[in-house]
């Protein structure tokens, strides 16, 4: 093995090969009309078998999924949770009680208009002083 690295696991015709990656290597096309021949080839019985297979499978697989659903409901059951509801419910209560005076004085009427007041003044303000007048002369 020459053309190995030591420190690789696998030689590198052996993972080209595997992967394909040589020119005269063609990936296995997907021929459609193959399968339905395929298909059209087996006999009644075939694909009775065929579909009491898949059946049984899904019915395997949903009473699997059901026995863990039951054993899940059963050890979540057990659990009592009042404890993180009453801490949840404490904390919710406490910054409610720290927002209900912030929430008050922006909903009062009184504070938007003097925003709206010193808003007004300040924009009247700027514009008296040092700065140009906002007429414009036609010329």
């Amino acid at each position: 093995m020459r053309d190995m690295d030591e420190l690789d696991a696998l030689s590198e015709t052996t993972l080209r090969g595997a992967l394909r990656l040589d020119a005269d290597e063609r990936a296995p096309r997907l021929d459609a009309a193959a399968i339905v021949v395929a298909a059209r080839r087996r006999t009644a019985v075939e694909q009775l078998l065929r579909l009491m297979r898949g059946v049984a499978l899904v019915g395997l697989s949903l009473g699997i999924e059901a026995i863990v659903v039951v054993a899940a409901f059963n050890a979540l059951a057990d659990l009592d949770p009042s404890g993180l509801y009453g801490l949840t419910l404490a904390t919710f209560a406490a910054v409610a009680e720290r927002l209900a005076p912030l929430a008050t004085l922006a909903t009062d009427p009184s504070v938007a208009t003097a925003t709206l007041a010193a808003l007004v003044f300040a924009t009247i303000y700027e514009r008296s002083v040092g700065r140009e007048s906002v007429r414009v002369q036609a010329s």
